[in-house]
């Protein structure tokens, strides 16, 4: 073979090795479904504005030490949520028995402020006032505007039985301040419990910016989700475009960006309710007009 030849072949080999290696170097790895574990030892699930009302030896939910320990009822893009008040808030939940637990909250971060939340369990042991601390959670500026949910671990010895119905109904206290200790009332309360082997999708945020709407969705939800409609609507509830998300995992948002929109009144997650959710009643947003 001619040296000529050898350099064409050379050549070749060089520039098929380096596409190979540019596409290697954008292609991303697939995503996997994960679901999160369902609390075996809870069946509570406190969603605000269905049976957050709690009362003594009657049912699970929010309480506070004073009537402003919850706010009113704010809905956040279609989703209702109250901010605990610092040290003023609390809620109860049954447990079956006392073994190692846990259970979720779903939050809502409304400001890009550093801040700590708190959950504290009554069990009768622990000085000072017998309120022993659960949870330290930072709470990342990062995740302003976003909903998600965090898990918060019991240990068996934390129980302590104050009401007289079956299982174990256990009292927490609940607040959130920043980063000098100073209380604040930006962390909004969307569930506390167990959600159960669900996903719970819906809008963390909204924007319009000239002819580009921007969507944020959110799964706060145990299980996965697949294959995930979003449709935008105008004034008549006359479609104007859609797009779908494949896949969206528990504690995940996902970005969808609308090019060249205009007259959108609503938008709609799974418009045609084929995903089983925790909560069917926010998946449509309306616009403000």
């Amino acid at each position: 073979m001619k040296v000529s030849n050898w350099i064409k072949l050379f050549l070749i080999v060089l520039l098929v090795v380096t596409i190979a290696g540019c596409s290697a170097k954008n292609t991303q790895p697939a995503e996997n479904p994960i679901n999160l574990d369902v609390p075996s030892n809870l069946t509570s699930l406190i969603l605000i504005n269905n049976n957050d009302n709690w009362q003594s030896e009657t049912t699970d939910g929010l309480y506070g030490y004073s009537p402003t320990g919850w706010s009113n009822i704010e809905n956040i893009f279609s989703t209702n949520v109250r901010y605990c008040k610092p040290w003023d808030a609390g809620f109860v939940l049954t447990f079956n028995e006392s073994q190692d637990s846990f259970f979720y909250i779903a939050i809502y971060n409304a400001d890009t402020t550093d801040k700590i939340l708190y959950i504290n369990t009554y069990d009768n042991k622990t000085p000072p006032y017998n309120w022993k601390n659960v949870l330290q959670q930072e709470i990342k500026s990062d995740t302003a505007k976003k909903y998600q949910i965090i898990k918060v671990n019991m240990a068996s010895n934390d129980f302590y039985d104050t009401e007289n119905r079956d299982g174990i109904q256990q009292k927490f206290s609940i607040y959130a301040t920043d980063s000098n200790g100073v209380g604040v009332d930006s962390i909004k309360v969307a569930y506390i419990g167990n959600p159960g082997n669900k996903p719970e999708l819906l809008f963390s945020n909204v924007i319009i910016q000239d002819s580009k709407l921007i969507v944020d969705v959110s799964n706060i939800g145990l299980t996965y989700a697949e294959n995930v409609i979003v449709k935008v609507y105008d004034i008549n509830d006359q479609e104007l475009t859609t797009q779908t998300i494949t896949l969206l995992n528990p504690n995940t948002t996902k970005e969808l960006i609308f090019e060249n929109i205009s007259n959108v009144a609503s938008i709609k997650i799974d418009p045609d309710n084929v995903i089983d959710e925790i909560i069917e009643e926010n998946n449509q947003y309306i616009l403000p007009q």
